[in-house]
């Protein structure tokens, strides 16, 4: 009984992630709205502010991603001996997956604080 209402807890925190990133979704594409206009105008304004809804966006995707790992985390902790090399695998192979999400999550966010616009760099160039 434990079980099923500790699997619809986190159904129910799933659902929420599920809204967020609809959320996230919306502010991307304002974020891409600011990047065309910076690539178009160079307004130091508009690339402040795509940056900053960027670097917003994957410090949330990272606590989402940090948050599937350890729930994959728990469920390696409750496999027992006698658990099915499937169930093994499979319970492995998500823990694994989450944790290259947050790898991921963690370079796209270093990336939006510390990378440079390349474009500008070859707009200069040629």
């Amino acid at each position: 009984m434990e079980d099923i209402k500790e699997t619809l807890n986190e159904l129910q925190i799933e659902d929420y992630v599920w809204i967020i990133y609809i959320f996230l979704s919306i502010f991307a594409l304002i974020s891409n709205y600011y990047e065309k206009k910076y690539v178009q105008t160079h307004n130091k304004e508009d690339e402040k502010n795509f940056r900053t809804i960027n670097t917003t966006i994957f410090i949330i995707v990272f606590f989402i991603y940090l948050y599937f790992v350890l729930l994959n985390y728990k469920e390696i902790k409750k496999l027992g001996p006698n658990s099915s090399p499937k169930k093994v695998f499979w319970t492995n192979a998500g823990f694994i997956a989450a944790v290259l999400f947050l790898i991921a999550g963690i370079i796209s966010l270093l990336i939006s604080i510390f990378g440079s616009d390349e474009d500008d760099f070859l707009l200069n160039f040629f």
